[in-house]
């Protein structure tokens, strides 16, 4: 008698935690729509995220990690050709995309991203673009 009730009781938790864990993952997929809907407002009127022919921006594929002003086929500003020197960090992007004209004088973006979680989100969506 008690095996079937520990039979029954761990069918019953079982059964219980699989809406939680389906709640779970339809939480994480609900946060990503978000980050993909930011980063198609903020970045893609003007930038490809794949080795597409470039819009008004250099396009956006495999740009984390790589030098400053380094795409081929793009007329970089100055202020960012000064910087080739250093790499599309997490830092670096942050500062870009906090102030554009301030990190890369003469630069060809205008917008930029004030909100720090909506840049960091941003920059973690790029580091995903290979």
């Amino acid at each position: 008698m008690n095996r079937q009730r520990i039979t029954v009781a761990a069918i019953a938790l079982a059964l219980a935690a699989f809406p939680a864990a389906a709640l779970v993952a339809n939480n994480a997929q609900a946060q990503d729509v978000p980050v993909t809907e930011l980063f198609q407002k903020k970045c893609l009127t003007c930038h490809s995220p794949t080795a597409a022919p470039n819009l008004k921006g250099p396009d956006l594929k495999g740009v984390f990690g790589k030098s400053i002003a380094a795409q081929k086929g793009y007329a970089y500003s100055d202020g960012l050709k000064a910087k080739a020197s250093m790499k599309w960090t997490a830092a670096n992007l942050d500062a870009y995309l906090t102030k554009p004209k301030d990190f890369a004088p003469g630069t060809k973006m205008i917008p930029s991203v004030g909100d720090a979680a909506q840049r960091k989100a941003i920059i973690e969506h790029m580091k995903g673009l290979k």
